[in-house]
């Protein structure tokens, strides 16, 4: 979790504060959700009835005494492409599908992330930082819960960072929109026909997550994939050996069903 700095004045020649030994999440704050999420972890981790269960789940490579020892195993504070820490992180996840503890750690591993999308969104967002943080706290935790681990093995903390945004911050802001505005489909054939912005290609990555995830058919969400990476339609067909009218009627069916099933959810 980001230092943030407390409100009371501290003179010029003070060295920068640092975590209390052996606690890898912290923060200085006096008050509000990120203390008490962090007064709540430091009463947590320790309980032996806990540290016992986590002992007993098959995957651990060796026993812990603590569960920042876990948050270690899962990646926190590793590099970026630490493949061992996103590979035990996906089986706290898949854990975590039914198991409360698993979900709990898997939160706390999140929370840097998580509190850093908070402070950025809450400049924009009704309600400001207490708000935000706890939107994006219990969006996590549904994330965390739900996660498509068998379809989504790699990159597991990035994935879930990127999914909690979306769904607390972005989502609601775009079925709003969706709503708002009536999107003919000569709109919707030139979003997916021709490349996209680099801040479209994000929405459009995060629209095809939740359709793949809402059962939009594989083949439709390849279609669209390939359109928007720039794939014209004639390419596409003369590669399948089917006619340029039969990408485009198949293209016609990806966009109605994705374009249905995020208007349901």
């Amino acid at each position: 979790m980001a230092h943030t700095p407390t409100s009371s004045p501290q003179p010029t020649s003070a060295p920068t504060a640092s975590p209390p030994p052996q606690q890898l999440v912290w923060t200085t704050v006096g008050a509000g959700p990120s203390r008490q999420i962090i007064d709540e972890w430091t009463r947590y981790a320790r309980r032996p009835a806990i540290v016992r269960r986590v002992n007993s789940w098959a995957f651990m490579p060796r026993r812990v005494e603590h569960l920042d020892e876990v948050l270690e195993l899962a990646g926190f504070g590793r590099a970026i492409d630490d493949t061992d820490g996103d590979q035990f992180l996906w089986h706290l996840v898949r854990e975590a599908e039914h198991d409360e503890v698993a979900a709990r750690i898997v939160l706390h591993r999140m929370m840097p992330s998580i509190m850093n999308m908070a402070r950025r969104r809450s400049r924009v967002f009704q309600g400001g930082l207490e708000m935000a943080i706890n939107d994006a706290v219990g969006t996590a935790w549904m994330i965390i819960r739900t996660f498509p681990h068998q379809r989504r093995p790699r990159k597991i903390a990035a994935n879930i960072a990127k999914d909690t945004e979306y769904y607390a911050f972005v989502r609601q802001h775009r079925l709003k929109r969706v709503k708002e505005q009536q999107v003919g489909d000569e709109i919707l054939r030139g979003v997916f026909e021709y490349p996209q912005t680099h801040g479209d290609s994000e929405d459009f990555d995060n629209a095809m997550a939740e359709a793949e995830e809402s059962g939009v058919k594989a083949h439709h969400i390849e279609l669209l994939n390939r359109l928007a990476n720039g794939e014209h339609s004639r390419d596409i067909a003369a590669a399948e050996g089917v006619s340029p009218r039969t990408v485009r009627q198949h293209r016609k069916d990806a966009v109605d069903e994705v374009r249905r099933v995020l208007l349901n959810n």
